[in-house]
């Protein structure tokens, strides 16, 4: 269930993207935003949506994703707050090339994008962080097209180790698997290989890298 909350309940200040308004500003950006709160599931955006919002993630995480021609669910990027939200769509004034739903109780502010676009995207500093966030994504995007495309199954699994030690132990296996859409039993394989050949170790949850050169090996 999607509940809306009152706009003057809205800090927009205490996130680094607005940091530099005065109140002015503030109050002005708070006349065009309107924070909602979500529930795991949910449907932000389906792909083919228009991109009237400008989607600012405060708390929680999405996944964008689309399905390939046997309907299977393909994960672009997992999202996690603070951070927009598929934001190229606005900047190019396109559909949403992708669909977007929770993965957690979350909450974003929908900013009108027209009317952000025509008095606060001119500003050095706003442009610049929006820029900034643009560029993380397109980078993020080529990273997933070479990972999805140009490397085998061992590579994947290793590459995806390598990047996200700090955060492996907060997923779950049956995540992981999603994130590289790959089947679970195929990652055990391959994390169960990794452990005998002693570049990492696995207890539960938790793994660590034993031999960082080693794993890099598997991917370049």
């Amino acid at each position: 269930m999607m509940f809306i909350k009152k706009r003057e309940v809205m800090n927009l200040k205490e996130f680094y993207f607005f940091s530099t308004l005065d109140e002015n500003e503030i109050e002005e950006l708070q006349k065009i935003s309107i924070l909602k709160k979500y529930s795991k599931n949910e449907i932000l955006f389906y792909r083919g949506d228009e991109s009237k919002y400008l989607y600012l993630l405060v708390s929680g995480v999405v996944k964008l994703y689309k399905h390939d021609y046997k309907d299977n669910e393909i994960i672009i990027h997992n999202i996690n707050a603070p951070s927009f939200i598929a934001e190229i769509a606005n900047y190019e004034e396109n559909p949403f090339p992708a669909n977007c739903s929770f993965e957690t109780e979350s909450e974003v502010i929908l900013i009108d994008y027209e009317k952000f676009r025509d008095n606060f995207l001119h500003k050095k500093e706003i442009s610049t962080l929006f820029i900034k966030s643009l560029s993380r994504k397109i980078k993020y995007l080529e990273n997933f097209i070479h990972t999805n495309m140009t490397i085998d199954i061992n590579a994947k699994v290793a590459k995806f180790i390598y990047d996200n030690e700090a955060s492996l132990n907060t997923l779950k296996q049956v995540k992981i698997a999603e994130i590289l859409n790959i089947r679970e039993e195929t990652l055990s394989r391959k994390i169960t290989k990794l452990i005998k050949d002693g570049i990492i170790e696995k207890e539960k949850r938790n793994i660590k890298i034993v031999d960082r050169q080693k794993l890099l090996n598997q991917f370049l």
